[in-house]
C-alpha cells in the first residue's frame, strides 16, 4: 500500500483549511440580506479578501451572483486567481472581479453587501481610521444594503495563550497571541502550522493590529450613518462551546472568549 502524500505546507492552504468557511459564510450573508431586504442580494464585495475563497462561494450561490473582491496584495490576489478561481466553471469565473487596491477607495459600482471578515478590519489602529471605513463603506452601498463585520474578544483574547486545532492528515494549527497592550488595545497575534512529519511553519501569518470592542464597532457604524445597527452572537452547546449559530441579541454571555458580527443597513 502507498503512503498517503504530505500534506501541502502553502501557507494558503493551510489557512483556508483551518481558519475559513467560505460556502458557510456566504450562505450566512445570503440569509441576513434576505432577512433584511426581502429578497436575495446580487452583488457583493468581499473586503481584504485576500485569495477571494469567499468571492468564490458566493457566486457558487447562483447564477445571478457576482463578486467583487478587493485586497492590496498582490502575491496574495494572485494565489487566488491560480487556486480558487481556477477551479470555478468559466461562467462563474466570469462573476468574480479582483481588485488590487486599498479598501478606504473602493466605492463603486454600489453593492448589496460589504464584508469585512477574519478580523480583517483590525489593521485599523486609531478610530478616524477606522471610522473612515465604515463611511466608506456606506458610500459603497445600495440602499437598504449591509455592512457586516465579524467581531471576537473576551477576557482570553487579552491575555498571551496559543490556541491548537488538529487538522486531518497530521496537522496541527496554532493561533498565538504574543502580546496585548491594555492603554492601546493593540495585539500582536501570529499563526503557525506543525506537522507529523517534518519542520513546523513558523508565522505563516503575523497581525498586528487593534482589538476593537463590540460597542466601538456599533458606534462608528451608527456614525457613518448606517441603521439599525446590531449585533448577531453565537450560541453554545451544553458544554459551554460556541455551536455556529448566530442570532440577533441585544446582550451576550461573559464569556472568556467569543465570536460576534456586527451588521448595520445602508439608508433608503
Amino acid at each position: 500500500m502507498s503512503k498517503p502524500p504530505p500534506p501541502s505546507r502553502d501557507r494558503h492552504v493551510l489557512y483556508t483549511r483551518a481558519v475559513q468557511t467560505p460556502d458557510i459564510d456566504a450562505r450566512f450573508l445570503d440569509r441576513l440580506y434576505k432577512q433584511s431586504a426581502g429578497r436575495p442580494a446580487a452583488l457583493f464585495r468581499e473586503d481584504f479578501c485576500g485569495t477571494a475563497a469567499l468571492s468564490c462561494a458566493w457566486v457558487g450561490l447562483g447564477p445571478s451572483r457576482r463578486a467583487i473582491g478587493v485586497d492590496l496584495h498582490g502575491p496574495t490576489l494572485r494565489w487566488g486567481e491560480k487556486h480558487h478561481l481556477a477551479q470555478l466553471k468559466p461562467e462563474q469565473r466570469r462573476r468574480i472581479q479582483l481588485v488590487k487596491a486599498n479598501v478606504l477607495e473602493v466605492r463603486r459600482p454600489k453593492v448589496d453587501i460589504v464584508c469585512a471578515f477574519n478580523f480583517s478590519y483590525s489593521v485599523f489602529k486609531t478610530r478616524a481610521g477606522l471610522q473612515a471605513y465604515a463611511d466608506n463603506a456606506r458610500r459603497s452601498l445600495s440602499p437598504g444594503g449591509l455592512l457586516v463585520m465579524d467581531a471576537w474578544g473576551g477576557p482570553l483574547t487579552q491575555q498571551p495563550h496559543t490556541d491548537r486545532k488538529r487538522l486531518r492528515g497530521g496537522v496541527t494549527y496554532l493561533w498565538e497571541q504574543v502580546s496585548f497592550d491594555p492603554m492601546s488595545h493593540a495585539i500582536d497575534c501570529r499563526i503557525h502550522f506543525e506537522f507529523k512529519r517534518g519542520r513546523p511553519l513558523r508565522n505563516a501569518f503575523t497581525y498586528d493590529w487593534r482589538l476593537w470592542t463590540l460597542p466601538e464597532l456599533q458606534e462608528v457604524m451608527q456614525q457613518a450613518g448606517f441603521e439599525d445597527v446590531h449585533v448577531m452572537w453565537e450560541g453554545t452547546t451544553r458544554t459551554g462551546f460556541g455551536n455556529g449559530v448566530f442570532k440577533r441579541r441585544a446582550q451576550g454571555e461573559a464569556d472568556q472568549a467569543w465570536i460576534a458580527y456586527v451588521v448595520g443597513r445602508a439608508p433608503g
